[in-house]
């Protein structure tokens, strides 16, 4: 091939994989099926790239072809170009899923001991996101929203709530365990108002984890007498070995205490709460939201997703 003058086209990055792919192969169809490009897109890379630099780069060699000396130069110098350019798209595409400030989170306790500061470890090692993280109550997540004092929220979607204009979508059931000393755990008969009797250790009266549980109780017919409260759900476990007590516990906080067993229920026995995640509309079109949520759903417990559609304004 002779050499031409340069043109006026613009070099790619394509160019130089075709001509990286042609000195590997030996041939421009072989290069065409490393690159699953057809020969003759390969072919025109060649000649763009050829008649930008001014001198051709490949010659025929038997039936195959190969770099000319300067086409070799080319390719040794095109593979640092290529390495450069992955890098400065790779910096730019990290700056694009990175928010432009820290992410604030708000979150249930029991959301971050079981699973979030999992997600929260990953995130911050692979992209370099910063993160402020407050410990909010079913009650007030999606005001924090609203008021843009948190960017999400992993919350206890609180049933007949209107939450418009805010974006939410499930991310697990959790459902609750009846835990209770071995010898009163062997006198069920499967029904939850056997324990009617037995002493209870419940949250906080001014919880909304105490509505969840006596209301449920007060729809099977009693309600359940108190021992011990606490707002901690693995302090409420070990009240209840310590009085020999009874607790219900959502199954992703459930930890091994001695004394205590789970009890075999129905599940039409137990209460049960959906886990979420609600942000703004603005903030779910985010490449980092994404980003956050993928982790998310791919964490959290038991990976029990209920839909991965988007609901907005869910009632």
């Amino acid at each position: 091939m002779t050499s031409r003058a340069p043109t006026r086209t613009a070099m790619n990055p394509n160019q130089l994989r075709a001509l990286r792919a042609v000195q590997e192969h030996g041939s421009v169809n072989a290069a065409a099926a490393s690159l699953r490009l057809s020969p003759s897109a390969i072919s025109q890379q060649l000649q763009t790239l050829a008649g930008t630099c001014g001198f051709a780069v490949i010659e025929r060699s038997g039936r195959g072809v190969r770099l000319t000396p300067r086409g070799l130069e080319m390719a040794e110098l095109g593979d640092e170009i290529l390495a450069r350019w992955e890098s400065a798209v790779d910096s730019l595409r990290r700056r694009a899923e990175r928010p432009a400030r820290t992410v604030r989170i708000g979150a249930l306790p029991s959301a971050y001991r079981s699973w979030l500061f999992t997600v929260v470890r990953r995130l911050r090692s692979r992209t370099g996101m910063t993160f402020e993280l407050f410990e909010t109550v079913p009650h007030e997540a999606y005001d924090q929203i609203t008021a843009e004092r948190l960017d999400l929220a992993v919350a206890v979607r609180v049933p007949g709530r209107e939450i418009s204009p805010l974006t939410s979508h499930p991310l697990y059931r959790d459902p609750f365990v009846l835990i209770a000393p071995p010898d009163l755990a062997r006198s069920t008969d499967g029904a939850l108002r056997a324990f009617e009797d037995a002493d209870w250790v419940l949250p906080g009266q001014e919880t909304f984890c105490h509505e969840v549980i006596v209301g449920h109780c007060a729809d099977l017919g009693f309600r359940p007498r108190a021992a011990a409260r606490s707002n901690d759900w693995q302090v409420m476990q070990e009240m209840a070995a310590l009085l020999q007590a009874v607790a219900l516990v959502p199954s992703s906080c459930l930890t091994s205490t001695r004394g205590l067993v789970p009890v075999s229920l129905p599940a039409t026995e137990l209460p049960v709460w959906d886990i979420e995640l609600a942000t703004r509309a603005p903030v779910a079109a985010t490449p980092w939201f994404t980003m956050i949520d993928r982790e998310m759903s791919r964490l959290s417990p038991g990976q029990r997703r209920v839909g991965r559609e988007r609901l907005a304004g869910m009632s």
